[in-house]
């Protein structure tokens, strides 16, 4: 089963065997206590949830003291891909569209996404171009017109100078 990275362990903290952690979620409840969770493909049930700087202290199950969590650093936190919310029509997760297939509504190829930057605005997608700069698909509905995960396929409507 496919699985989607939550978080990134980065150091211990404290004694007691908590971790720093980067969320790399937007559902923040996902790290709370209680929470079962993936660490080295195990599962491990959040047992303490602390934010004393405003980012997440975590205490894993199996990981009570600091050299146990020493041990952790730089393991990503995962869940199963099934485990996650469905998103309303028209909304995808990033790990969906990484890899896809971008065409113009002419039928021509323009590149692969690889990566999705949030900008705040709105997204942007990085399309690698076989010989050629990689170009920036803003991810609005004037430019994206369809995405089609199941079929590998982006179709988009540049704007004037998009991929030049």
């Amino acid at each position: 089963m496919a699985r989607v990275a939550v978080g990134v362990i980065n150091a211990p903290w404290g004694l007691k065997g908590h971790v720093k952690v980067t969320p790399l979620t937007s559902n923040p409840d996902r790290l709370n206590r209680g929470a079962v969770l993936l660490v080295r493909g195990e599962p491990r049930r959040v047992l303490d949830h602390v934010e004393p700087y405003g980012y997440p202290m975590l205490l894993f199950e199996g990981y009570r003291d600091r050299t146990a969590a020493e041990s952790l650093r730089g393991e990503l936190i995962e869940i199963d891909e099934a485990d996650l919310t469905p998103l309303p029509p028209g909304e995808h997760y990033v790990h969906d569209l990484l890899g896809l297939e971008v065409v113009t509504a002419g039928g021509e190829a323009v590149g692969r996404v690889e990566e999705v930057l949030q900008t705040g605005a709105n997204d942007v997608y990085v399309v690698s171009r076989p010989g050629r700069r990689d170009a920036l698909i803003p991810a609005i509905p004037d430019v994206v017109l369809k995405v089609d995960v199941s079929g590998g396929r982006m179709t988009i409507e540049p704007l004037p100078g998009l991929l030049d």
